[in-house]
């Protein structure tokens, strides 16, 4: 395998990046354990684990979710579980790479910019990759069903996957479309109470870095059927609303100019600029309506039935009866609503 050091190792310790290096030699070569003694006792591989596999998404030969490390007198000791034989590594690995690059020969094909290389990419995400609850479920019990929902294979070859088999899929891709990108781990506030691991993308491009969560928003598409973009090219101040992680691990994300909102002039930054924007959508006999809402702005309580009143409103002039099913997300401040006649 053609490994690399990718943007997490940019930002590692010098220990942390020694082990790195060993790893990711031990990786090129499809080992299925090895030593790693020489690694300074005070790095901790776990996290060195997981840089390594952030960025270097094509790494499938094996379970992911179950490496075991090893210490006795004899040293300490990497063991990797689910090992894939060497030709059936190989065999994935190149039906992986095949199909990858048809994907990325389609967005070019219908894209120019960075931009709406990215937003094309993160809408066939949505529409071709279905979220595994059931391993999810499964994953919450301590069992893992299926090791490919985990990576990168799993989420483009079988079109089915979780948080770190979308992000890793992601990064595969972006970085074939010439990004830096890498994985983020931290946990994800799943409700006000409860917290779940989780994974999601950073992503470079213009020496500006995004936070990107493929996961949340193919979720949200597989819902109401269009797409969604609340977790697109977020800040570090944005994401942070409902994601957790060591940010001492990743490049500080502080630019919003890649914003689907921003870029549509879907953001309101004060109630009269939110009445101008539903106008607008009104005006156009609008069937979605998204926008996202600066902090500044206040609402009630029910904020999700508030927005939606205002959208009925403006879609009154549409003859006939509809229906309007809508999605109001607290943390990110995004709007959605559909108009069903």
């Amino acid at each position: 395998m053609n490994l690399h050091e990718g943007l997490g190792f940019k930002h590692l310790s010098h220990h942390e990046q020694q082990a790195y290096k060993i790893l990711l030699k031990a990786f090129s070569t499809m080992v299925a354990s090895f030593d790693c003694s020489q690694i300074n006792r005070s790095v901790d591989l776990a996290k060195v684990i997981n840089t390594v596999l952030g960025d270097n998404p094509s790494i499938i030969y094996f379970n992911k979710t179950k490496i075991e490390i090893e210490q006795s007198m004899l040293g300490k000791k990497i063991i990797l579980t689910g090992v894939h034989s060497k030709s059936e590594a190989e065999k994935r690995s190149a039906a992986l790479d095949a199909k990858a690059n048809q994907i990325i020969s389609s967005v070019k094909s219908a894209s120019s910019d960075e931009y709406s290389l990215l937003i094309k990419l993160y809408s066939i995400f949505q529409k071709n990759i279905r979220y595994n609850m059931e391993e999810i479920q499964a994953n919450s019990k301590g069992i893992c069903n299926s090791p490919d929902s985990h990576n990168a294979y799993g989420a483009i070859i079988n079109k089915v996957a979780v948080c770190d088999g979308f992000s890793s899929a992601f990064a595969l891709l972006a970085q074939k479309l010439k990004f830096e990108c890498t994985l983020a781990i931290g946990r994800f506030a799943y409700t006000s109470t409860s917290f779940i691991n989780h994974a999601w993308n950073i992503i470079k491009t213009r020496d500006r870095f995004y936070h990107m969560d493929i996961t949340w928003d193919a979720r949200k598409y597989n819902e109401f059927g269009e797409y969604s973009y609340d977790y697109f090219a977020l800040t570090d101040a944005e994401i942070a609303s409902d994601h957790n992680w060591d940010k001492k691990t990743t490049p500080a994300c502080q630019s919003n100019d890649l914003s689907y909102y921003i870029k549509n002039g879907l953001y309101a930054n004060n109630t009269e600029q939110l009445n101008e924007i539903i106008k607008a959508y009104g005006n156009k006999q609008a069937k979605v309506f998204r926008i996202k809402l600066s902090r500044n702005i206040p609402l009630p309580n029910n904020a999700g039935e508030y927005l939606t009143q205002k959208v009925v409103g403006a879609a009154i002039k549409s003859a006939g009866r509809f229906q309007v099913c809508h999605g109001w997300n607290e943390n990110t401040r995004c709007f959605f609503a559909k108009i069903m006649n």
